[in-house]
């Protein structure tokens, strides 16, 4: 299986990805030298030295690119051990949202669903195996929320929420992707959504949550409407009591953990949608190269290029609703 899947990578050139989803992490602590010279032995090691959000960065910015495929490829070589299973894992998820795109299922061709099933068999027989380190098992269960999102089974995703937030009760990737789980777009609607971020006890995970539904609130509805004012107007209306409600709460300082960024990221957006540009822009100043792909990428901004942030910075902020 693995020198079939090496063949498909091994004739891309190895690049650094320009959207570092490590941020920062992964050249701090010389991971992309010892992954090149297929040094896993020590990438285990420094992998299991972290805590619960490093290790998140870690793989995130190892295994949600192509940049290692060749190399993590190369991964499945080795002995089992648990670093493999989980990197490995890790890969094969993101590599299974790749094959399905963004479409609408409906408009899946069949090609994209034999590619999305496919990859997320591997990563479920990888990331739903047994783990002895606790740190590995609460991330692996974690990515499992979302490999369950793909096979639709919503009790399974539960399941696996709860054993990671169990070991870790701050795993923020738990909490995103049962967040996705219970979104109107895929099983739940606004009400379950609403009510599980009520239900989260960890404030800042909470805070996150918030401002990610405040905005694909709004996305709905330009989907819906296909018109931003009137959508603009429209989210005002229903939400603006929770604007007030969220806006009154701490934010978050900046900083490198998973929630702080994709708390601020969303942040920065809701202060465009409210015509808060210089608000927004002082955030954005403070992010730096800290953007994460959505919101963004729900408005057509390529979070990843220097240049398509620098074009939205510039662009004015929505008139205030």
């Amino acid at each position: 299986m693995f020198s079939f899947l090496s063949s498909l990578f091994s004739g891309r050139q190895p690049a650094p990805p320009e959207q570092d989803l490590s941020f920062g992490l992964l050249a701090a602590r010389g991971v992309p030298a010892l992954v090149r010279a297929q040094r896993w032995d020590e990438v285990a090691a420094l992998a299991a030295s972290l805590s619960g959000d490093e290790l998140s960065r870690l793989l995130d910015g190892l295994c949600l690119t192509d940049a290692y495929s060749v190399d993590l490829t190369q991964l499945g070589a080795r002995p089992d051990d648990e670093f493999s299973r989980l990197a490995l894992g890790a890969w094969y998820l993101f590599q299974a949202w790749q094959a399905r795109t963004a479409k609408y299922g409906k408009d899946l061709t069949e090609t994209e669903i034999n590619g999305f099933e496919h990859y997320l068999r591997l990563a479920h027989e990888r990331l739903s195996s047994a783990f002895e380190s606790e740190l590995f098992r609460s991330e692996a269960r974690a990515r499992l929320v979302r490999t369950e999102q793909g096979f639709s089974d919503v009790e399974a995703a539960m399941e696996a929420f709860h054993e990671s937030v169990a070991l870790d009760p701050t795993k923020f990737w738990a909490y995103h992707h049962l967040f996705k789980v219970a979104s109107p777009r895929w099983f739940g609607s606004r009400e379950e959504l609403a009510e599980y971020i009520e239900s989260v006890a960890e404030p800042r995970v909470q805070y996150a949550l918030w401002l990610m539904y405040l905005v694909e609130m709004y996305d709905d509805l330009e989907r819906e409407l296909e018109n931003e004012v009137t959508a603009q107007r429209r989210w005002y209306d229903e939400q603006q009591g929770l604007v007030r409600e969220v806006l009154a709460r701490p934010t978050l300082p900046v900083s490198e953990t998973l929630v702080s960024i994709y708390a601020n990221n969303n942040l920065a957006y809701v202060y465009h949608l409210l015509g808060e540009q210089a608000r927004r822009d002082e955030l954005l100043d403070r992010l730096a190269s800290r953007f994460t792909p959505y919101p963004w990428a729900y408005f057509g901004v390529d979070s990843g290029s220097a240049a398509a942030m620098k074009r939205f910075r510039s662009s004015a902020a929505r008139a205030k609703p």
